[in-house]
């Protein structure tokens, strides 16, 4: 954290990214860090590969994240949060080209430790609660705006507080941001709680997809442009969809297979454990990562093609 600081402190222009189909940690962390870097009176720009979710666009800040820099901006440094591997910014890989230093800052069990400088703290909740200390480090107060981008990212990375990646310390910090003017039962609403019809009909969709292995231990649904064009959505928050394979009955590995909208042969798929099973381990098979019970990675095929490979490969994993 330290090192972090001193980078932060040495230097003048930032890039901000984190991983491709962002979440409420990697959202959270850039703006909370953004929001740090303008009080100290930096300059950065936050760009990602993939545009906001419609659940997280009203944190403060999140209407400046976009999707390639301007054309003369050369970074001193690039900051990448919550991202394990590098090549998992996507697009944004080539800009980090230009920074001087990249800085990694993580909490997943599965980092490469590719920055040239590297924060990863594996026993932290999430990127937020990281940011959090690091606020106090570099001697910034906690705001009211900074306060809800970090407990946006804790508490969708948490689960609601229910993933046993919450800790005391967890629920100590949060207790701090709410006393810094944080709303728990506003955040809790406009993060979870107001859909809009496409993403009810949606979710109908995917769910229709179900199905489990002959064994019962490994659920997965699917999601294709074909849904989002029946339903009439562009692109809706679908992070929660992966909690209804996995909480079937008996079920050990949730799997939730992701179209592009935007490329044709590009899947994304996210992984769930509910037991003792790995998937951080099943995801590094196909180039990606996460955590022991939550990992996540893409591949360059079509939907059949990624589904055969993931759900064989699962088998294996549990059979091991």
């Amino acid at each position: 954290m330290k090192s972090v600081a001193r980078v932060i402190r040495e230097n003048r222009n930032f890039l901000i990214s984190a991983h491709i189909n962002p979440e409420g940690d990697s959202i959270g962390s850039q703006l909370a860090l953004s929001f740090m870097l303008g009080v100290m009176d930096k300059r950065a720009y936050m760009i990602d590969q993939d545009r906001v979710p419609d659940n997280l666009i009203f944190l403060p800040g999140a209407k400046n994240i976009l999707t390639e820099p301007p054309a003369d901006f050369e970074p001193d440094a690039a900051l990448i949060v919550d991202c394990p591997v590098i090549e998992r910014t996507g697009d944004v890989s080539g800009y980090l080209k230009k920074a001087g230093l990249i800085v990694n800052i993580d909490h997943h069990v599965s980092n490469e430790y590719y920055g040239d400088v590297n924060w990863v703290e594996e026993g932290f909740s999430s990127v937020g609660e990281m940011m959090f200390h690091l606020a106090g480090e570099l001697g910034v107060r906690m705001e009211r705006v900074l306060a809800e981008n970090i407990y946006a990212a804790i508490v969708t990375d948490t689960g609601m507080f229910s993933y046993n990646n919450t800790s005391s310390d967890t629920h100590r910090v949060t207790a701090e941001l709410v006393e810094a003017g944080v709303d728990p039962n506003f955040m809790h609403a406009e993060i979870f709680e107001k859909k809009d019809l496409a993403e009810i009909k949606l979710l109908g969709e995917v769910l229709n997809s179900l199905e489990i292995s002959e064994e019962g231990k490994v659920a997965h649904i699917k999601l294709t442009r074909g849904m989002y064009s029946r339903v009439g959505a562009d692109k809706v928050a679908t992070d929660e969809f992966i909690n209804y394979p996995r909480s079937v009955k008996g079920v050990e590995i949730a799997v939730f297979f992701k179209e592009s909208t935007g490329e044709k042969d590009k899947v994304y798929v996210s992984f769930r454990s509910n037991g003792k099973v790995d998937v951080n381990r099943l995801a590094s098979l196909f180039g990606g990562g996460g955590h022991q019970k939550a990992s996540g990675c893409m591949l360059a095929c079509g939907m059949e093609e990624a589904v055969g490979k993931v759900l064989s490969e699962a088998e294996k994993v549990l059979q091991q």
